[in-house]
């Protein structure tokens, strides 16, 4: 029988073949060692079940005086997306666990990773969320007590978007390129000083479907911040190629994404209001190397 990796290369290779994103994806209706997942051993693994397109986990303190209980969690290696300059992961899950866990890793995590340091890591509580891609430097987020979905886009070494809900919270250069050849994912549930039930409704990630730009035809990017109405900050950013009228592209200010439609002239241009005092990065997510930094007083 062909090992879990050579049948996750053969399925990249035959998703690409036919145009189509490289995404693997865990829909929730099995249990994940099923579809090629490697479940991690624990010694104190919790309930787990299936039910109405949900994985639903019950985790409970098995030593209350060390804040010990209860876990699982899933892994996928991801050799085959190396070097990769467009990945993204993403998936939806509702807990009932507090914010007091979330400093011990619970009641649900989910992180892209690497062997030389944890990358892109998210943790979940019922009504807060810690996003770290620097130890130094946390994220945290108030939520709602409902089911919520979290997305990480990376565009290589260039540029990351963390999300909440389809809501750029964090959006920053990474120091370096991601994935790379000992990345992987890993998420799971567990129990530190209380009881909790969380469930995840899906897991996916890999290289999206979008449109291919030929980047070498964007000729020029110019942005520069200026005073609007009222002294506010405003930021006008332009973009010259030699694209076909009707091209779509989109740029992005710190995470404000704005779609761009190339003229007959080749030119787009795109008007931010309101801008906060401070550094500005104008990317164009279709061709990330191509930016700007902006200050605004």
């Amino acid at each position: 029988m062909p090992s879990r990796t050579s049948r996750v290369v053969a399925f990249v290779l035959a998703v690409a073949a036919h145009g189509s994103a490289q995404i693997v994806s865990f829909e929730g209706d099995s249990f994940p060692e099923t579809e090629g997942w490697t479940r991690i051993e624990r010694l104190f693994p919790p309930e787990r079940w299936v039910s109405n397109g949900w994985l639903r986990f019950r985790c409970e303190v098995v030593a209350p005086e060390r804040c010990e209980g209860e876990d699982e969690f899933y892994r996928w290696d991801l050799v085959e997306f190396a070097g990769a300059q467009r990945f993204m992961l993403e998936w939806s899950v509702i807990t009932d666990g507090p914010r007091s866990e979330i400093l011990d890793v619970a009641p649900v995590s989910c992180v892209a990773a690497g062997q030389r340091g944890v990358w892109f890591h998210t943790t979940v509580a019922r009504d807060q969320a810690l996003f770290l891609i620097d130890v130094r430097y946390p994220f945290w987020f108030d939520l709602e007590p409902v089911v919520h979905t979290f997305r990480v886009d990376i565009y290589g070494e260039y540029w990351y978007e963390w999300s909440i809900d389809g809501r750029v919270r964090v959006a920053e250069r990474p120091e370096k390129q991601y994935p790379t050849a000992d990345s992987f994912i890993i998420w799971g549930v567990r129990a530190a000083c209380v009881d909790s039930v969380s469930a995840f409704d899906f897991v996916r990630f890999g290289i999206p479907d979008e449109p291919k730009i030929d980047c070498d035809a964007v000729r020029r990017l110019k942005a520069r911040c200026g005073a609007g109405r009222g002294g506010e900050g405003k930021i006008v950013a332009k973009v010259r190629t030699r694209l076909a009228e009707g091209t779509e592209l989109t740029l992005t200010n710190n995470g404000d994404h704005r779609p761009l439609l190339i003229d007959g002239r080749g030119r787009a241009k795109a008007r931010y209001k309101h801008q906060e005092p401070g550094e500005h990065t104008i990317l164009l997510l279709n061709c990330p190397t191509i930016s700007r930094v902006v200050s605004c007083e």
